[in-house]
């Protein structure tokens, strides 16, 4: 009996480690680009001024947002806000804290130790790919940026896709997904 519910649980935490079968998935289809989705994922209509833009929900909470255009954002993390904690006491004016990160000393401080998310490099449909992700899951951007996918009028365009603070499950089904996008050529 142990033998065979031992069996039967590393065949069911096998089954959970393997991508998703394709009748489990789908294909969105936004007119310039493809990408390879779960079933429930859905897509959400947006306008947008001088780009191209769009919404995917992912559920009921978490959704990602699409910029495809010249000024598409770069998913670039600002540098956090590191302040030494004797500088707070010369401040004259009431200080909202909640964004600051105070140290004792900022001397040796790494800025990097305080960044939210990391940063990898890929190719993605033949194309240099930045992707994003959190360093404490459920906490920051997960997505890509691509700089250059066709030149359009006078300027390049960019694409990115992105979510902020998704569930840890949607976060990995995200980074799946990113990896299948499909461009159309214009």
């Amino acid at each position: 009996m142990k033998k065979l519910l031992t069996a039967i649980i590393v065949t069911g935490l096998t089954a959970c480690n393997q991508p998703q079968s394709k009748g489990e998935t789908k294909t969105m289809d936004f007119g310039a680009f493809t990408i390879e989705t779960p079933n429930s994922w859905k897509q959400i209509k947006a306008k947008g001024i001088d780009s191209y833009v769009g919404r995917i929900a992912i559920d009921s909470t978490d959704t990602l947002d699409f910029d495809l255009g010249w000024y598409s954002n770069t998913l670039t993390e600002g540098e956090p806000f590191v302040v030494e904690r004797s500088m707070l006491q010369y401040s004259q004016l009431p200080a909202d804290t909640s964004e600051m990160i105070i140290v004792e000393k900022l001397k040796g401080i790494d800025l990097d130790r305080y960044k939210k998310q990391n940063v990898s490099w890929d190719t993605i449909d033949g194309r240099k790919a930045k992707l994003v992700y959190p360093r404490r899951s459920g906490t920051g951007t997960t997505g890509v940026y691509i700089d250059s996918l066709w030149v359009s009028g006078a300027d390049v365009d960019r694409f990115n896709l992105y979510g902020e603070n998704l569930k840890p499950k949607n976060e990995k089904k995200v980074l799946q997904a990113i990896r299948t996008l499909k461009f159309r050529s214009k």
